[in-house]
């Protein structure tokens, strides 16, 4: 088979016009609920009085009530067949493939995928990749062992199919990993961006400075990669990194192009709404801050309608300067359940993560801690310094911080440093924010 060339992945899918993309999202919408309700009890029962051939427009959708995680959980725990109960879309024998969420607000959600629908799930990844410049050419270093969870495994094979040298690095610790890539001439990183940070401290301590190991392009997963965040990753590898979201139960669903500016809804793959946050009744505004809500439109060992992703993000607009024509998002802002009020402000912890490595430099960790003090809401913020300081210096980094924290967030922070090595490093998803109350 000839390799292809040029920069996108599809051009037919990646150009569409938007009227072709509705017609084609609305289409796979009214197949993929009559599938669901005639194949999976926990849709049969939660849509039986909606008709599929009655979906004509993205306002008869939203006639449809959302699924959560927890409506997940319900319809597996306890039911038949073990482990996948009511939302299972396949015979059980066609389950080739057994993915879960971390289980981090709760009990795991277990993810069957058929051979198809696996294969579905790589196709949306070769897009991802495809846009950030992965090519047959690239050796794809993934520094993790990947378990259960799915956005390595999909990383893993979209990145064969691309034509692409895979090494996983899971066996092997941080400085093992770090060797192995000067090893192989690795050209490409999938990570998250906290370990991306962390193997970037690591090289600097074993005398390498991260931007000599070659790599051209990282692709991050896992968590929100506000963009100074990839501003430091990009300093310190000398790399273009790229963002995308997506979950274990809705698969990757948006992601950059080359422009990264914004990340592309991976239409028509996918219908995404961006409801407003209060009601997740109504499409919000660009510019304006919303919860997406994603249907995969090609999967059906494990079909999703309306999932609500509790992913806050902020709309965009259509249109590109690389010339994809999908909906795109201006930022991933974090998550519904993470945003809290502290002492009546809504608070996000992204704001702190936006400014800590923006601004701060000296840091090169920290964790937020928000608990009660009497009657009161007290807010915390723990930080370690990238070397050792004066404590002159340490004290004065802290007043800054405090001072800065206090215009971004509208908050009063307490900042305590901590001793070098003191606070934890995370490999997959960090856990910087503590709720006490």
């Amino acid at each position: 088979m000839a390799a292809r060339v040029g920069k996108y992945w599809n051009p037919y899918v990646e150009t569409l016009s938007r009227k072709e993309i509705r017609a084609i999202q609305l289409k796979r919408f009214r197949d993929l609920l009559a599938y669901a309700k005639s194949r999976c009890a926990f849709y049969g029962e939660k849509y039986q009085s909606i008709e599929p051939a009655d979906i004509k427009s993205i306002e008869d959708v939203r006639r449809l009530p959302l699924v959560d995680k927890e409506d997940l959980r319900k319809a597996q725990d306890g039911k038949d067949p073990f482990p996948f109960g009511d939302i299972l879309g396949v015979p059980p024998e066609d389950v080739t493939t057994f993915r879960q969420t971390s289980g981090t607000t709760g009990k795991p959600v277990y993810v069957p995928e058929s051979w198809e629908s696996w294969q579905w799930r790589v196709e949306v990844w070769c897009h991802i990749l495809w846009m950030a410049g992965f090519r047959p050419t690239d050796r794809v270093f993934i520094p993790f062992g990947y378990n259960v969870y799915v956005a390595f495994w999909e990383g893993h094979f979209a990145a064969e199919k691309l034509g692409c040298m895979v090494v996983p690095g899971g066996a092997l610790d941080t400085k093992g990993r770090i060797n192995k890539i000067i090893e192989v001439k690795a050209t490409g990183l999938l990570n998250t961006p906290t370990y991306g940070l962390h193997m970037a401290e690591e090289a600097e301590k074993m005398g390498i400075k991260p931007s000599a190991l070659g790599i051209k392009r990282m692709e991050c997963a896992g968590e929100p990669l506000p963009p100074a965040t990839r501003n430091k990753l990009e300093e310190a590898w000398g790399a273009e990194v790229y963002d995308h979201i997506g979950g274990t139960e809705p698969c990757a669903w948006a992601a950059m192009c080359g422009e990264r500016s914004g990340l592309h809804i991976m239409e028509p793959f996918f219908l995404v709404e961006i409801l407003d946050l209060e009601t997740a009744s109504r499409e919000v505004a660009p510019g304006e801050l919303g919860v997406a809500v994603v249907t995969p439109l090609g999967r059906r060992s494990f079909p999703l309608v309306r999932f609500n992703t509790k992913d806050v993000v902020r709309k965009g607009t259509d249109g590109c300067a690389c010339g994809r024509t999908s909906m795109k998002i201006e930022e991933v802002s974090g998550r519904a359940d993470h945003l809290t009020k502290v002492r009546g402000v809504l608070f996000t912890p992204v704001s702190v993560e936006e400014l800590v490595r923006a601004e701060f430099p000296e840091i090169v960790e920290y964790e937020i801690v928000v608990q009660k003090e009497g009657i009161m809401d007290e807010i915390s913020l723990r930080v370690e310094p990238k070397v050792e300081m004066a404590a002159s210096a340490l004290k004065d980094v802290a007043h800054r911080l405090g001072e800065r924290l206090k215009i971004k967030t509208n908050l009063r922070f307490k900042i305590q440093p901590v001793s070098l090595g003191e606070l934890p490093r995370y490999t997959l998803k960090s856990k910087r924010f503590k709720d006490l109350r």
